[in-house]
């Protein structure tokens, strides 16, 4: 398994005679080590991912929870959307009905498997693992099959902002997910990674977090797993390495060990137009000694041409054949338009009698060549190198000139200066935040002194585009107006996220709603909203964030769709976005504390009903919603509390949910970028301009903080302190 950051991922620790208090008195007497062996060791099983070619990727340890088949691992383990293989110690296997519950900020994760009598093992508190207790653990270190090793508690650590019990005991790759035992042979922790300075620290993953996720658990049946992550095969196909897609982007790891120099391709599946065409994509390297990029004139396995950079230099290469005897370089070359560690735009133009190459919009490369002009294309990757692509295109339609191009050079060079930027040329940044924000990219890294003013305002351009574009959707009438805003929202703080790819990958999910709707479902609204929350909450697994609450990950509407976790607000807007799809009526009202969907069953008397997306999809009439109300505000809802949730004020509750999270981070860029938002769609809110003003006062901004100022003064509500402001104003006059 790959270590995360510095820590390698290490597995089971367990040993005879260990001596840890029990956590209810009388105190039991510590277990000899044949005899803890001889508990433990059936409880034990070994979990085996498999990789992207079915073949097993490693190996892990496991631990059975309950007699009915709940297996506790670490998540690394198990990896993501992968195939597992879990066998006890007699070599019975085990099927691998369903995940049941995953944490991916605690390490942890529990399978569901086909059983009705296993042995289990019983979790203890580890609040009451002590510094100097005598622990065990078991597991399958460097494939040695359920061996157990004993140490003692160290400490009790902070690890990455987890929290962590250190232990002093060798642990090696395979041991991961077993269990730390106290003396009695109950689970203290579950052991998941090994220092990197030296072979005996380990550090193990307290029980009591274990407790906590089966509490809320969200279980995900297995045939449902297996596509988290996965490419559309219908789209794509791929030769080794392990390729898999996460928010538009698609991420090549691990090497074809079958092929020489690990080659590996990704092929999409569609016929390319006829000549001339254009392929083109973004890559990033997390390795420049390696290469990945286009492929085209592919037959899907060892004849095609690839264009990609390669320890720092690009490439065109003709490949004939499996080996270097084959492989033919046409072209390799040094070009100040590739900038390594960024994105780059790769684009190749396929005409009759030659081939065209783009870095980032620039001509590169234009090569007579005629020897391959039928097959796919797609993307390709050597060597060790772990790439990101994203923006993939094939296109008979030539890449249009950038609109903006010698506006932006203009801006650049004079921002450079040091000058403030003209209101037009704002403007005009504004106008094209995506092309503003690459183009100051590559012009800070070839002139490092400007890095600073060009980044603040290709950030600023960016910013400011994605706040527009907010209020023109939200003003729009547009049935999916929550949805495509939500995404907008993910944009702003994660410019790679495209609102094209995240409505796609909600497109493909509608269709597998749609694909498990019967006649029964559709008989009723009340039916098929049942068949709804079936889909949605148990067959794949949504549910409302808990532990995690205030991970900004749950405001972005592409990662809850992605991890399936989230907030009242944005499982709610999804809830109802698949809801209108299918032809039902639930849409946000003003539920104050917590967003609830209000569902009307048509007909001579309308039934309307209130749906809790974050609980499940609890469905509550609404004397139970209103005493839901009273019991998370303390006050009875008022008569507004009932009415649609206007598409602003919902966008708005998920600025103001990341505006807290960044101020509780003490992120200030964050927390700028949110209100300057938020102001955007509600420039009269005066709580939102006066937090502003203390931000740009904080940072030195202080014409930003006067315009504010005056801005309260001449359009500010009653009861703001005139007198306040205009001193503030004086205060600010001062340099």
């Amino acid at each position: 398994m790959n270590p995360p950051r510095l820590l390698f991922h290490a597995f089971i620790i367990f040993a005879p005679g260990m001596t840890l208090a029990a956590d209810e008195p009388p105190k039991p007497a510590p277990l000899a080590a044949d005899a803890l062996v001889q508990k433990v060791r059936p409880s034990l099983v070994s979990i085996e991912p498999a990789g992207r070619d079915g073949e097993i990727a490693g190996v892990g340890t496991g631990f059975v929870l309950s007699a009915d088949g709940l297996i506790a691992t670490n998540f690394h383990v198990i990896g993501e959307g992968r195939a597992l293989k879990v066998t006890r110690p007699d070599g019975t296997e085990l099927e691998v009905t369903a995940i049941h519950a995953w944490d991916r900020e605690h390490d942890l994760a529990v399978l569901r498997v086909k059983a009705d009598s296993l042995p289990m093992l019983e979790l203890t508190d580890s609040e009451k693992v002590a510094q100097g207790d005598r622990v065990a653990a078991m597991g399958n270190p460097l494939g040695l099959k359920f061996s157990v090793v004993e140490g003692i508690v160290s400490a009790k650590q902070d690890v990455d902002g987890r929290e962590m019990i250190q232990l002093a005991m060798p642990v090696e790759r395979g041991n991961s997910g077993g269990p730390l035992l106290d003396a009695v042979g109950k689970v203290a922790g579950i052991v998941a990674m090994k220092s990197a300075l030296t072979d005996n620290i380990g550090f193990a993953v307290p029980s009591n977090h274990l407790r906590d996720l089966l509490a809320t658990a969200a279980p995900v049946p297995m045939q449902n797993w297996l596509t988290i992550g996965a490419l559309d095969a219908r789209r794509w196909k791929t030769t080794g390495g392990r390729w898999t897609q996460r928010a538009g982007v698609i991420r090549a790891r691990n090497q074809n060990v079958a092929a020489f120099g690990g080659r590996t391709l990704c092929v999409y599946q569609p016929e390319p137009p006829a000549l001339p065409y254009e392929v083109s994509v973004r890559v990033k390297l997390d390795d420049e000694t390696g290469a990945a990029g286009l492929a085209f004139c592919s037959d899907g396995a060892d004849v095609h041409y690839g264009f990609y950079p390669s320890s720092g230099a690009l490439r065109l290469t003709r490949f004939e054949g499996p080996d270097i005897n084959t492989w033919t370089i046409l072209k390799q070359f040094q070009h100040p338009a590739y900038q390594p560690g960024e994105w780059n735009h790769l684009r190749v133009r396929v005409e009759a009698e030659r081939i065209v190459c783009y870095v980032n919009g620039e001509e590169v490369l234009t090569l007579p060549e005629t020897t391959l002009r039928v097959g796919r294309a797609g993307l390709c990757k050597f060597r060790h190198t772990e790439p990101d692509f994203r923006d993939f295109r094939l296109t008979n339609e030539p890449d249009k000139p950038d609109p903006v191009a010698d506006a932006v050079t203009s801006i650049i060079r004079h921002a450079g200066g040091g000058e403030p930027l003209s209101k037009e040329a704002r403007e005009t940044l504004a106008a094209y935040p995506d092309t503003a924000r690459e183009a100051a990219t590559r012009e800070a890294a070839l002139l490092e002194k400007r890095a600073a003013t060009l980044r603040r305002e290709a950030a600023a351009a960016h910013d400011n585009g994605i706040a527009r574009q907010l209020a023109t959707i939200l003003e729009s009438k547009e049935p999916d107006v929550y949805v495509r805003a939500a995404f907008l929202i993910s944009k702003l703080d994660n410019p790679e996220v495209e609102t094209a790819t995240c409505m796609a990958e909600l497109d493909r999910m509608t269709a597998d709603l749609r694909a498990i709707l019967t006649k029964d479902d559709e008989a009723s609204p009340r039916s098929k909203l049942d068949a709804l929350h079936r889909w949605m909450f148990r067959d794949n697994g949504f549910h409302g964030s808990r532990e995690e609450m205030n991970h900004r990950a749950n405001s972005y509407l592409d990662q809850v769709m992605a991890d399936r976790e989230g907030l009242p607000v944005t499982l709610s807007l999804l809830h109802a976005e698949f809801a209108r799809r299918i032809g039902l009526d639930a849409v946000p009202i003003n539920f104050q504390g917590r967003v609830l969907n209000r569902f009307t069953i048509p007909g001579d008397a309308p039934e309307t009903l209130y749906i809790d997306a974050w609980d499940r999809g609890k469905v509550l009439t609404k004397e139970e919603a209103a005493k839901l109300h009273e019991a998370i505000n303390e006050t009875p809802p008022l008569p507004g509390t009932w009415e649609a949730l206007p598409p602003s004020d919902l966008i708005i509750r998920m600025l103001n949910n990341l505006t807290s999270n960044a101020e509780t981070a003490q992120d200030d860029t964050r927390m700028l970028r949110y209100l300057n938002t938020i102001l955007t769609l509600t420039p009269g809110d005066p709580q939102q301009r006066l937090r502003r003003i203390f931000l740009h006062m904080k940072s030195n901004r202080r014409a930003e903080a006067r315009a504010d100022a005056t801005y309260l003064l001449e359009n500010g509500p009653p009861g703001i302190d005139n007198t306040r402001l205009y001193q503030l104003l004086d205060s600010l006059k001062e340099e």
